[in-house]
């Protein structure tokens, strides 16, 4: 994937005011001594869409913020606008090295003046467990460095789309009796797989995979009633179900 591209100014003037369907707005913590390595993995990510981000760092009232609970010293706070369809594969390779999915509030310090927002937050392991940050801005309206991480399809070239339809045509003029064969393979790979499952992870397996029948996106799935269900009790039994829900929309 090609490098980010830097503007300057805030993620509501390089997303735009509203977040859109089918796109998310999540907040990334994390030590800031893991920054450079963060972005040497996102920059890996082969999204499909664009994603808009920006770095936000409190430089005033640190000590009030401090006091409620959270350290801005040591921390990064990364905002990012994501498609939903790509929030999986951005964060498939933290949530595999113990990052967690939590919600976190961003409220104002006493000196200043926005909205409280709740959002979806991902933490690295050695980031803060606190629920709220005290900020002397408004985090949408911070200006500073502004990236867009762009879609894999703005960096294809004419000569690959020539060699994927030359691919596909090839594809089409194979026998049928060996396309029946690779799928009866792929079923009993899957199978195979299952087997080896704990009921427990076969029920939650099976139950995201009726969910995406049902043509639910990842953000649906997880807020869906069977999901919750299952995902509480495959929970107790020690099952890292989030995990499972990234790797099944990979």
């Amino acid at each position: 994937m090609a490098a980010p591209k830097m503007t300057r100014g805030s993620l509501r003037g390089l997303a735009g005011s509203e977040e859109k369907n089918g796109r998310n707005r999540l907040i990334l913590l994390m030590p800031r001594s893991f920054r450079p390595e963060y972005e040497l993995i996102v920059e890996e990510v082969e999204n499909n869409e664009d994603v808009f981000s920006t770095y936000i760092r409190p430089r005033s009232n640190l000590e009030e913020i401090e006091q409620a609970g959270f350290d801005p010293f040591r921390h990064s706070i990364h905002l990012i606008d994501i498609a939903t369809k790509d929030l999986g594969l951005w964060m498939k390779p933290l949530v595999s090295t113990g990052w967690t999915r939590s919600e976190i509030e961003t409220s104002p310090t006493s000196n200043c003046d926005f909205t409280t927002c709740s959002w979806t937050c991902f933490k690295h392991p050695e980031a803060s467990d606190s629920s709220t940050i005290l900020l002397p801005f408004d985090p949408l309206d911070f200006n500073g460095k502004c990236f867009t991480h762009p879609s894999t399809g703005e960096q294809k070239d004419l000569s690959s789309e020539i060699q994927n339809v030359v691919v596909e045509e090839k594809t089409i003029e194979e026998p049928e009796m060996e396309e029946i064969d690779d799928t009866e393979e792929e079923v009993t790979e899957i199978i195979a797989e299952e087997n080896t499952e704990s009921p427990m992870k076969v029920e939650v397996r099976q139950t995201i995979e009726m969910l995406k029948a049902d043509g639910l996106d990842m953000t649906e799935i997880m807020e869906h009633p069977k999901f919750l269900d299952v995902s509480e009790r495959a929970s107790v039994a020690g099952i890292d179900v989030w995990t499972m829900v990234v790797g099944m929309f990979q």
